[in-house]
């Protein structure tokens, strides 16, 4: 017994040094952005004055209409396309299909500087679209995609058939079924995919950075051109938007998870 207390305090003292270790940067970005010092290095008084100072900021309002763009389509086109193919991959058999399955995780599995050169070289010598907003929306549907596949492949686990089969059996079309019947059973998983591939679009850097051209920057892009100069206080407040983006991405999505679960 002895033992296993002094285990169990171990490893929750492991826990909170690693919550420290990962949380630590974070919240310091969060307590300087509201710093007076110039540098945004350190607490001097309380203010809001660098949040007004963002918002006024051209390059930063022009950098973040352009990534909120991106990723709203980015969601739309990869909700779509993920529950094409999930639906069709858990209704149809066919050779192959384990291979596909298996296959649509790569882009989440290559690194991203791999996935992100490899699109540069075929925008640019294969099909030969211009660097700009095409390259980058269609680069975050590619690794956004398979997000959307396998959540939703999730709730379709839970899904009870059945519905859909009694509503064909009563004369409904398939497509009607869908709208109908399988769509709304589906919808808490297609909104929890949405509420993820939201910021994992919004907050990516290095696939962009590889097939933005010039004259389209995204908030991210625009982040790491000023940190070449130094930290400042704008750079904190942009951070803590972002975390605040995200933070409340996957807030939303757990709340669709959990009630996916329970109406499940």
């Amino acid at each position: 017994m002895k033992k296993k207390k002094i285990a169990s305090k171990v490893l929750g003292a492991m826990s909170v040094l690693t919550l420290i270790f990962l949380w630590a940067p974070v919240l310091l970005i969060i307590v300087f952005s509201f710093s007076t010092n110039k540098y945004g290095v350190a607490w001097d008084e309380f203010t809001f004055k660098w949040y007004l100072k963002l918002f006024h900021n051209d390059a930063v309002r022009d950098a973040l209409i352009r990534s909120l763009i991106i990723a709203g389509v980015t969601v739309v086109v990869s909700t779509l396309i993920g529950t094409i193919t999930a639906y069709g991959l858990y209704k149809l058999n066919f050779k192959g299909k384990q291979f596909l399955r298996t296959s649509i995780l790569l882009p989440i599995v290559f690194p991203s500087i791999v996935t992100g050169s490899a699109l540069l070289v075929f925008f640019t010598r294969f099909i030969h679209i211009p660097l700009g907003y095409p390259s980058i929306i269609i680069a975050h549907i590619v690794f956004c995609s398979p997000l959307a596949v396998f959540i939703i492949l999730g709730r379709m686990q839970r899904f009870d058939w059945s519905w859909e089969e009694a509503a064909m059996d009563l004369g409904a079309t398939r497509v009607r079924t869908f709208i109908r019947v399988t769509g709304p059973q589906l919808m808490p998983g297609i909104m929890a995919s949405a509420m993820l591939i939201f910021p994992w679009s919004f907050d990516d850097f290095v696939i962009t950075y590889f097939v933005a051209g010039v004259g389209s920057t995204t908030l991210p892009i625009y982040v790491f051109s000023q940190l070449r100069f130094g930290s400042t206080p704008v750079i904190n407040t942009i951070g803590t938007l972002f975390v605040a983006l995200t933070m409340t991405g996957m807030l939303l999505m757990f709340l669709l998870q959990k009630k996916t679960k329970t109406s499940g």
